[in-house]
């Protein structure tokens, strides 16, 4: 009997022995992999010093959050829990072990600006350093990205220093959800996946002539019957026919007054500021709609329709500007917006206005004329200034895309300055001295499509590929170092005129406002595009497709293009690729390319009217995009 007591002695001891070398084995071969670990962060850090070892993140593994950013418990738990499996223990009192422990450690050290922190992680321990709550939450994002994908349970983290700060303090996404209304829970998602790229603004286009989305508590027309449309599905939207007053209105939705409040308490805590629009005095026909008295005309012209855009053109979309009653319907409105949110800014829209209705308006006319103003451009003027001062008696700072610089301009206003060319708001708002938030519809408008038209889903006839956001640099470099200073951020914006689903709505987000993300966060110095291109390919897409978000793989799309030389009888053909570092393979023979076909060296010529097939393809041989096919003709 003692004689088998000491064999099964011996086999536990054994038994033991193997499962401790087995998890030093699995130690070391993490740590090994994960010293190989490229830096694929995005945003890139301003600093990356990669060193030996890692850090081994393991059941064992205690965190220690001051009791002050309590907010980020549940925060840190779930997603470490999401990314890893594991379910760790954090606490608020100080660190009790040796090592294998992960602290927010508060500092004062004046090279962590605002949001900014130092993340250092070695053999024994993984410190997260800043000042304020932002940083922490900034931080930790990024302790995430290090944190290989696809890791569960027991995962090595490479040891490195990373020192790291933004370069704007408004880093910005439009969701336009107007024109198509989103859910809350999918504007909650949307919040979560943005913020751990470090984007810290969401901007909620809230009312446009196809709906009003917000409760208004005094004048609960605005949601009963503003935030409701006739139903033209399946209609190409620039196609669509005026709503007629007796058809049923289906299409559309709003957020209660407390949908918005959870929205705002889920975004603070992930260091997001919600600022709400209410576009005025044009893309107003929601609200016309509602309320018609705000219109122009108190005996309504015929022809006029008073109800809610279904899409397409909207005429006689602008309120009136010259009837005292609608200021004082905009101060009960702003009056309820500003109260609801925290944010510091309130934007009040004041682009595309039309103002042909003005010139014919008698109270429009009647305050011109009163106030000595020369034409409609000094008219809406006038309007802005009046909103300024509603905006201004709530303790908001108003914001105006760039038109309300026209006639007297807004002092003390923000500019968002969206338009290009003709108009060079770029240059003029920060050199007028006002703050400026870069929305430029060049580089920064993602309501375009993001690969060859006749391979996207429907959309603008206008091309914006992700090389393009990311190679934009939002500082014009005209300006002097002074009035470079007033720039405070860049903004991309999602307008929603073709994202009617959920699934299309994210195609369209991502991964563009990662690019956008990385060009608000770093210095110009620091960005690569290659660098850019092959964190989303290795690591990126695997993360967003985890978190189940439709993420665009338009990046590795082929362009075509040719010529057909009709003297020669010859279709001269080119492609191209916004990628850097992978091959097109094509065919001209009706079958699908491989790495077994041709591959495209520069352009060449063939016959007319064949059928093109081309393709990118990494060194495995492994068809990273759609196949592009085109008839030479």
């Amino acid at each position: 009997m003692k004689h088998s007591q000491n064999i099964n002695r011996i086999i536990n001891l054994y038994n033991k022995s193997i499962a401790f070398l087995t998890i030093i084995m699995l130690v070391f071969t993490n740590v090994s992999f994960a010293q190989k670990r490229q830096n694929t962060f995005i945003p890139q850090p301003e600093s990356v010093v990669m060193q030996s070892g890692g850090f081994n993140l393991n059941v064992e593994t205690e965190i220690c959050i001051p009791k002050k950013y309590s907010d980020l418990i549940p925060i840190v738990n779930s997603k470490l829990k999401n990314d890893t499996g594991l379910n760790l223990n954090i606490k608020t009192s100080r660190v009790s072990k040796n090592s294998n422990y992960i602290v927010f450690q508060n500092v004062k050290d004046a090279s962590i600006e605002a949001e900014g922190y130092i993340l250092e992680i070695n053999a024994s321990s993984i410190t997260i350093k800043a000042t304020d709550y932002a940083g922490f939450f900034n931080g930790f994002q990024t302790l995430r990205q290090a944190i290989p994908v696809g890791s569960l349970g027991t995962t090595a983290i490479p040891s490195m220093t990373i020192t790291d700060n933004p370069r704007f303090h408004w880093r910005g996404v439009l969701a336009d959800v107007s024109r198509h209304f989103q859910t809350k829970e999918f504007l909650l998602k949307q919040i979560d996946v943005l913020s751990s790229y470090k984007i810290n603004t969401f901007h909620l286009h809230l009312t446009d002539d196809q709906g009003w989305r917000m409760e208004i508590k005094k004048y609960p027309n605005l949601t009963k019957k503003g935030a409701w449309r006739a139903d033209r599905t399946g209609i190409a939207w620039w196609e669509r026919e005026a709503a007629t007053s007796d058809e049923p209105k289906t299409v559309g939705g709003f957020y209660t007054q407390e949908d918005l409040k959870e929205i705002i308490a889920y975004a603070k805590v992930r260091n997001v500021e919600i600022i709400p629009e209410i576009d005025v005095p044009a893309h107003s026909k929601a609200l016309i709609a509602s309320y018609p008295h705000l219109f122009c005309y108190d005996d309504v012209p015929e022809g006029v329709n008073f109800e809610v855009a279904v899409g397409g053109k909207a005429p006689d979309n602008a309120l009136c500007a010259g009837k005292e009653t609608t200021y004082a319907f905009l101060e009960d409105v702003i009056k309820e917006v500003a109260a609801l949110f925290p944010s510091k800014y309130l934007h009040i829209g004041g682009d595309e206005c039309n103002k042909s209705n003005w010139k014919k308006c008698p109270h429009c006319q009647k305050v011109k004329t009163d106030n000595n103003l020369k034409d409609e451009e000094e008219l809406q003027s006038y309007f802005i200034q009046r909103m300024h001062k509603i905006v201004t008696a709530q303790k908001k700072t108003m914001i105006g895309w760039d038109e309300v610089l026209s006639g007297h301009g807004v002092k003390g206003a923000t500019i968002m300055a969206w338009r290009r060319g003709m108009h060079t708001p770029e240059t003029q708002a920060p050199r007028e001295g006002y703050p400026t938030i870069m929305t430029s519809y060049l580089h920064s408008y993602i309501s375009r499509v993001q690969g060859p038209t006749f391979m996207e889903p429907e959309g603008p006839n206008s091309v914006l590929p992700l090389s393009v956001v990311y190679n934009h640099e939002p500082i014009p470099s005209e300006l002097t170092a002074e009035e470079a200073n007033r720039v405070i951020g860049n903004q991309a914006s999602l307008w929603a005129e073709f994202t009617p689903t959920e699934s299309h709505f994210e195609y369209m987000l991502y991964p563009r406002t990662l690019a956008s993300a990385e060009v608000s966060w770093i210095q110009p110095k620091v960005k690569s595009w290659e660098r850019f291109q092959n964190a989303l390919v290795s690591d990126h897409f695997k993360r967003l497709e985890r978190e189940n978000v439709n993420v665009a793989k338009s990046i590795f799309t082929v362009y075509p293009a040719f010529a057909i030389d009709q003297l020669n009888t010859e279709a001269i053909v080119f492609l191209k690729t916004e990628t850097v570092g992978y091959n097109i393979y094509y065919t001209l023979d009706g079958e699908d390319p491989t790495i077994n076909a041709i591959k495209y060296e520069g352009d060449f010529k063939t016959t007319p009217k064949k059928l093109l097939k081309a393709g990118l393809f990494n060194e495995a041989g492994e068809l990273l995009g759609a196949i592009t096919e085109i008839r030479l003709k």
